[in-house]
């Protein structure tokens, strides 16, 4: 048992409607390619779909290509535009049944518009609390963020777990919240999200030391006017994982993930 589970959770099952795909042996994880922001599909084999972040513009014309015609949930790690910035439209044109975010409000249009757009529509608003979500036989662990702290020192945190395969998603948790997660007792992964794009604040070696990644995915803008991501965080994930990707290199990136562990890394390659 993870450590941090060993505490009471709430368990939710996302839909119940089960269609079975032609392969029904793995999870996908897409990490996809929206420049400077984070979007990330979640697909269980049964073919229950997640959707984590949205970009900070469109992001139909890429679900449409990979065939998303509804999500059961939809999750804002935080409200900054690059991560909510297509949310709105998402959830204006795909049947989504619920959606989660870290509860924290923000003042500009994007997150007014998507506050809009929830309100006329009829999605399941779920807290980030200490819960685990069934996606199919995949199991999507919710990391609340602490309750005080910057917006991106409160990032949602997700524990994607099938098997023995393991990912780690924390939007843009810095140094603080990482920390925060870490008294949880944050297991290993076989996949890291790289944090806040790759930024320096968006590590440590005790992070890097026990969660011990295999893989890690930097999703980055290329060009971008932050210097994203940090030479010194790159050599830092470089010493750890054994194979390490950027969107804006590789461009859209698929991990896909066996029960007994095994893996497997597509890139759309640039």
């Amino acid at each position: 048992m993870i450590p941090f589970l060993l505490a009471a959770l709430v368990s939710l099952t996302l839909g119940c409607q089960i269609v079975q795909p032609p392969d029904s042996s793995r999870v996908t994880l897409e990490f996809l390619d929206v420049g400077q922001g984070d979007a990330i599909l979640i697909r269980s084999p049964e073919g229950r779909t997640a959707l984590v972040d949205a970009g900070p513009a469109s992001i139909l014309h890429k679900l449409e290509t990979l065939d998303v015609d509804s999500i059961a949930i939809a999750i804002a790690s935080h409200p900054h535009a690059d991560h909510i910035g297509g949310m709105a439209e998402v959830i204006r044109s795909i049947p989504v049944s619920f959606y989660m975010d870290n509860g924290m409000p923000h003042t500009t249009r994007t997150y007014r518009d998507l506050l809009e757009t929830l309100e006329h529509s009829t999605v399941t608003y779920l807290q980030a609390t200490r819960r685990k979500l069934k996606l199919g036989s995949v199991t999507i662990h919710v990391l609340p963020p602490p309750d005080t702290g910057s917006i991106n020192n409160r990032s949602i945190g997700l524990l994607v777990e099938f098997g023995k395969f393991t990912a780690i998603l924390t939007g843009d948790s810095e140094v603080e919240e990482l920390n925060y997660f870490l008294k949880l007792g944050i297991p290993r992964a076989t996949v890291l999200k790289a944090a806040h794009h790759g930024a320096r604040n968006g590590l440590t070696p005790a992070w890097l030391a026990a969660v011990r990644p295999q893989v890690v995915i930097v999703p980055v803008g290329a060009g971008n006017r932050y210097g994203h991501p940090s030479r010194w965080a790159m050599a830092y994930y470089s010493a750890v994982a054994k194979e390490l990707y950027r969107t804006d290199t590789d461009g859209d990136i698929v991990v896909r993930g066996w029960k007994d562990g095994r893996y497997e890394v597509v890139t759309e390659g640039r």
